[in-house]
């Protein structure tokens, strides 16, 4: 009998984490699998969103919207959110919120199950997706980490919600270094998962290379260097404008993506002086095009649980300079690979960048054969047996 996956993510805004998660609905579908997926929030319409794949049915049901209907829910969380939030930061947002999202969730799988049958597994994937769901109670659910580790520890009140959060729950982490990031939390919380594995993500150079033949008007002159991901702290793309500076004048910047950080790295890039020579291309539904046609790819994440972007770009034949940071990046780059990560100041990042520019370096893809999708959805459906 075909098995029952359902796949609850925050939005499908495109990211890594929506990406993935069309890619890995499309490998269950492959192997016979019923696949349903939630979707918790509407997409923000400055952002192009990700497609699942044709056979998966979607919904898009916004339960925190439908629990503030709920007038005890509505006071309660005009009189206790600003306490918690001013104890526990922004962890705090989601434990009043919480009780009732988990509880209309519930529901709603409890009336799906009813109708086509139980789920043999159930996935969040991603920050912002397990959070309000941490009384979500099912004997098939496993929570995927793959994003930034908070700081749980910083109090008694955030250590509590790393028990709510993980305690007693199936975890799933992306990588080995996400898996010691969150091994170091659960010692200084007290959160003890029931099991916890770690499922790398995995990569479909097909598709990859496919995306990046796509015809694009206004891409720039090849032989930039390009970042890609949200404008934001976490990704730090202001180092990469930073080891600009220190770069002959030819070199250009091309930064894909959207975010936060815009204005600031804009202004940034003005006063090193380096504007002329920085593309910001905004949010695009198709990035591969702008890596292929790129000298290399540079990464700067602070923080990054797998690092999938890197992954591609090898996919593409592309070198990387990457940033040291906790995560999930030594999983892809490693042997030969080890040398494209340096440390996190520009003068590092720019010997790197001039190196590979000089060199035409290329690099070993041999490693990709280690994040196959079909060994990654086979390890999947095996927690459900």
């Amino acid at each position: 009998m075909a098995k029952r996956v359902l796949i609850i993510l925050r939005r499908l805004n495109i990211g890594g984490i929506q990406t993935q998660t069309s890619l890995l609905a499309g490998e269950f579908l492959r192997k016979g699998c019923s696949v349903t997926v939630l979707v918790q929030k509407k997409s923000y319409s400055s952002t192009p969103e990700v497609t699942m794949p044709a056979g998966a049915e979607v919904y898009c049901r916004d339960f925190d919207r439908e629990s503030k209907l709920n007038p005890f829910c509505f006071f309660s969380r005009v009189a206790a959110m600003p306490l918690l939030y001013l104890l526990s930061g922004r962890i705090g947002r989601y434990l009043v919120p919480g009780i009732f999202i988990s509880r209309l969730t519930e529901r709603f799988i409890e009336n799906l199950e009813k109708e086509k049958g139980r789920f043999d597994l159930i996935l969040i994937r991603g920050e912002g997706a397990i959070e309000p769901l941490y009384r979500l109670r099912h004997r098939n659910l496993w929570g995927v980490v793959e994003g930034v580790v908070p700081d749980f520890g910083r109090n008694c009140f955030t250590r509590h919600f790393a028990r709510l959060l993980f305690g007693g729950k199936n975890i799933v982490c992306v990588s080995e270094g996400e898996a010691l990031s969150l091994g170091a939390m659960f010692r200084r919380t007290g959160a003890v998962p029931a099991r916890l594995e770690t499922i790398l993500n995995f990569i479909n150079p097909d598709y990859v290379k496919e995306r990046s033949l796509e015809k694009i008007e206004g891409l720039p002159e090849p032989g930039y260097i390009v970042t890609v991901g949200r404008l934001s702290g976490i990704k730090n793309q202001g180092l990469a404008i930073r080891a600009l500076a220190y770069l002959p004048e030819s070199v250009r910047l091309v930064l894909v993506g959207e975010g936060c950080c815009r204005a600031e790295l804009e202004g940034l890039a003005e006063s090193l002086g380096v504007r002329s020579r920085c593309i910001f291309t905004g949010n695009l539904p198709n990035p591969y095009p702008y890596i292929r046609n790129a000298a290399m790819l540079v990464h700067t994440s602070k923080y990054e649980a797998f690092g999938m972007v890197i992954a591609e770009a090898l996919a593409l034949g592309k070198p990387v300079a990457v940033t040291e940071a906790p995560g999930g990046m030594r999983n892809i780059l490693k042997g030969p690979l080890a040398d494209s990560i340096v440390p996190a100041d520009e003068r590092s990042l720019a010997e790197r960048i001039r190196k590979v520019l000089e060199s035409g370096e290329k690099p070993d893809t041999s490693v990709l054969s280690d994040f196959s999708s079909d060994n990654t959805a086979g390890k999947f459906l095996e927690l459900s047996e």
